[in-house]
């Protein structure tokens, strides 16, 4: 594995980023890949007593918050396809091999060439 480029971020963090989320916001302040970590981890269950725990949120609030994190995540992936989908068509030109050059040869009857 590599090394990591950016400090970890705590888990207890995390878990409040979970929270807000399950209680309807949708996390503008966090970056595109924090966003879509945290509603990942989220629809797979990661954490999810500690995160319960956390917010003071029962196991029913965790499932009605579920399609809308779905629905977010889901809108997110086709934005971002979307965007993806228009850079424009860009015609790669490929660098040509030049020819060599052409000898110079002398008359063959003469000796100066082979």
């Amino acid at each position: 594995m590599g090394k990591q480029t950016h400090p970890r971020t705590p888990p207890d963090v995390v878990d409040g980023w979970r929270v807000r989320a399950v209680r309807g916001d949708r996390l503008d302040d966090l970056t595109d890949a924090q966003r879509e970590w945290v509603w990942r981890s989220l629809l797979k269950g990661v954490r999810l007593a500690e995160m319960l725990a956390c917010g003071g949120l029962s196991q029913q609030q965790y499932t009605r918050a579920l399609p809308r994190i779905e629905r977010w995540y889901k809108q997110r992936c086709l934005a971002y396809k979307a965007k993806q989908g228009q850079t424009p068509d860009v015609q790669v030109v490929r660098p040509v091999k030049p020819l060599p050059k052409r000898k110079r040869r002398g008359l063959w009857f003469f000796g100066q060439g082979g």
